[in-house]
């Protein structure tokens, strides 16, 4: 449970929050300790408690505070174009810029997948999903019939699977492939994610 700060306590809740992100992205989250993140922060240990009740509470302030999802949303509403290929495309770049200035947000995600299995990133929904439904209502309405009769919410969880996908794959397999850039992969992944894999049929085959 994290404990709300006092407006007096405000400037000091922010300090903690800070040491303790960098401490998560450079050690991880068991090798990091109230101890170190009381100190990186300059205050007492017992005064660390009194903001947060344990290092699980200190974790989901600092999942919660430094999530991109802050800069993503409205990069996303504000996707430009005229069609469905364009806004998509504008707007899997615009992720792919706050992924490049976030670098410690695959360090979070690893950590809130393998050690909490996103208990805490389920509290994201609330605010991620009326955004998507609006984007996803944008993509219906600016070519009507051009996509397939797809339910919104689903239409949102694919395109922020396109995302993470992305997201994994380039933390991982990236310095394996440096002649690739960023933004030719995400152009790749977005032509996958319109497209599909196969190859059209030729006329006069059978579909």
């Amino acid at each position: 449970m994290i404990e709300e700060p006092s407006p007096r306590g405000e400037a000091a809740h922010q300090v903690i929050l800070q040491a303790a992100h960098d401490l998560f992205v450079e050690q991880g989250y068991h090798g990091t300790s109230m101890r170190q993140v009381a100190q990186r922060a300059g205050v007492a240990l017992g005064g660390l408690y009194n903001h947060f009740a344990n290092k699980e509470a200190v974790f989901e302030a600092v999942f919660l505070a430094y999530h991109p999802y802050h800069q993503v949303l409205p990069h996303l509403l504000d996707a430009q174009g005229d069609s469905v290929e364009e806004i998509l495309r504008n707007a899997a770049q615009r992720l792919v810029d706050v992924v490049q200035e976030r670098p410690d947000f695959m360090n979070l995600m690893f950590i809130e997948l393998v050690e909490f299995r996103s208990a805490h990133a389920r509290s994201l929904v609330n605010d991620l999903l009326p955004v998507g439904l609006q984007i996803a209502q944008r993509l219906l309405s600016v070519q009507p019939g051009r996509i397939r009769p797809i339910p919104p919410p689903m239409l949102v969880r694919s395109f922020l699977g396109l995302f993470f996908s992305y997201s994994f794959t380039e933390a991982i397999l990236a310095p394996a492939m440096p002649l690739v850039s960023p933004e030719e992969t995400m152009r790749q992944f977005v032509d996958i994610y319109l497209n599909g894999i196969l190859q059209p049929p030729a006329e006069g085959d059978l579909p």
